[in-house]
């Protein structure tokens, strides 16, 4: 009989489409995908959890801070809820020096596949950081659900640090970071099989940050059940030999 396993395809490709309910379909994979698979699984009532996560924030001389979360969280049921938050904070008032640095060139990074992240500046004293991480967790429950409004289009956010705008973008999502006073931009997407993360600080005394999270939690097993499993496998793989 046609072994038949129904998987997420694509973790990271199909995830934006505008729709959370519609971002993560299932797909049939042949016996001969399924047998370039093999090693490379979980069970799928192992996996109670997963979610992806981006985080981008832009913080000038004066204090100001801009920036926004995106969290896409997936249960052991398929169920998705795609979240965005707003992230503000206020600084001391002090004006703003206008950047005057030029970045120039770049063009090609745009076009990396995989994991692409840059950090360029024209200015002075100024930090830049992109993370990602990827995070294994063995649970007895799924974590609670990160808070925020609900997604349903593309978003703007804006204070007197820049603006923020969250979109959907060639089938992936995006967050657009604009920084005020001409202090430069940000960008950080996920989708079509890659991630990528960019800062451009044409000013000074900035501080920009890029993150992202990939998280899957597995539901406890135990040491017998785990071996009772491998032990049944091994018994069913001698049967054509006639035990």
């Amino acid at each position: 009989m046609k072994t038949k396993l129904w998987i997420f395809a694509g973790l990271l490709s199909p995830m934006l489409q505008v729709g959370a309910a519609e971002a993560f379909q299932p797909a049939e994979l042949s016996d001969a995908e399924m047998a370039n698979l093999r090693g490379r699984y979980v069970l799928p009532d192992r996996i109670i959890h997963f979610g992806v996560s981006m985080t981008s924030l832009w913080r000038n001389s004066a204090g100001d801070a801009i920036g926004a979360q995106v969290a896409l969280q997936v249960n052991h049921q398929a169920q998705a809820n795609l979240t965005v938050t707003p992230l503000y904070e206020t600084g001391n008032g002090n004006p703003v020096n206008t950047g005057n640095g030029q970045i120039n060139g770049g063009g090609g990074l745009a076009s990396i596949q995989g994991i692409a992240q840059s950090v360029r500046t024209a200015g002075d004293f100024n930090n830049g950081r992109n993370d990602l991480n990827i995070e294994i967790s063995h649970e007895d429950g799924a974590p609670a659900p990160i808070q925020g409004q609900s997604w349903t289009a593309n978003q703007q956010f804006s204070n007197a640090a820049g603006k923020v705008t969250v979109s959907s973008t060639n089938g992936g999502l995006q967050l657009a970071l604009q920084a005020n006073h001409n202090q430069g931009s940000a960008q950080q997407r996920i989708g079509l099989g890659g991630v990528s993360q960019h800062a451009n600080i044409s000013g000074s005394l900035n501080n920009v940050e890029n993150l992202a999270t990939l998280s899957v939690a597995l539901r406890n097993s135990t040491r017998g059940l785990d071996q009772l499993y491998c032990a049944w496998n091994q018994s069913r793989a001698m049967r054509p030999t006639g035990y």
